[in-house]
């Protein structure tokens, strides 16, 4: 369950007015086994703190569909909700199949200034547009979200990689994950179809702390494979977070950022 918006507000409050990139995820709005028929709030939220709306940006930007056997459905009409600072849709159950809900925050471009702040737009716009202050790196960047919904125990779909540039694909079913002492559960990082090795990865679940803006309970770094494992000793929603950095592909840009995140619910 997310938290209320007294704790939106505080945490809008807390956040410094040069942030850096939002963190962009799809979850349910309430975490729980769900059925055919039934029909299923997916919020759509760009922000530093998990399950907590933080930033409106235009609809346009953001896609929310599903993924049902393997193909990929029509996008999925996101109404503004300003009160939580998200973008909401209704995604409703026709059957018992599992459904990967996917968010992809569309690529585009930013500037990050010597003094900290930032400006969206290519490095020709940001200077058309005479802010008057000295450009420190042109930026590409993308963002992609998962949720399985509805998973099930003997479903193999959910290891099957959706193509994305960047993107974390679970090597242990999320309908079998579970709360325990010593239960774990296992992921691999693709970048661009190719494990990603030695790259840090974080994870965490909701209220570990949502006060502090990208807290994460636990990091680790991806062996030779691009995988690694963490221990699952909470239940209810979490988040696996990955972002990588390099030379940018694109002319008159510096750098090229990309962010994966996975969210699955454990009981």
């Amino acid at each position: 369950m997310k938290k209320s918006l007294f704790l939106t507000v505080v945490a809008c409050a807390i956040v410094s007015s040069a942030i850096s990139a939002h963190e962009f995820f799809v979850i349910p709005d309430v975490a729980k086994d769900y059925k055919a028929g039934d029909t299923v709030q997916i919020d759509a939220l760009s922000t530093h703190y998990f399950t907590v709306g933080e930033e409106l940006e235009p609809a346009e930007v953001n896609e929310v569909y599903a993924v049902k056997n393997g193909a990929k459905g029509a996008p999925l009409p996101l109404e503004k909700n300003p009160d939580r600072v998200w973008y909401q849709t209704n995604y409703r159950l026709t059957d018992d199949t599992p459904t990967i809900i996917v968010g992809n925050r569309k690529g585009g471009f930013y500037c990050l200034f010597t003094d900290g702040d930032y400006a969206d737009g290519t490095r020709a716009e940001v200077v058309a547009a005479n802010t008057g202050k000295t450009i420190a790196t042109a930026r590409y960047f993308a963002k992609y979200s998962k949720y399985y919904l509805n998973p099930n125990a003997g479903d193999t779909s959910f290891s099957t990689p959706l193509g994305h540039d960047l993107e974390i694909i679970p090597l242990d079913n999320p309908a079998k994950i579970k709360k325990g002492i010593f239960s774990k559960a296992k992921f691999r990082v693709l970048y661009k179809g190719q494990p990603l090795a030695n790259a840090e990865i974080s994870a965490t679940y909701d209220y570990y702390d949502y006060k502090t803006a990208n807290a994460y309970a636990q990091t680790g770094k991806t062996d030779a494979k691009g995988e690694v494992t963490f221990k699952i000793d909470n239940s209810g929603l979490w988040i696996v977070r990955i972002s990588d950095t390099r030379p940018s592909a694109y002319p008159d840009t510096e750098e090229d950022n990309i962010a994966a995140i996975v969210v699955f619910n454990v009981k």
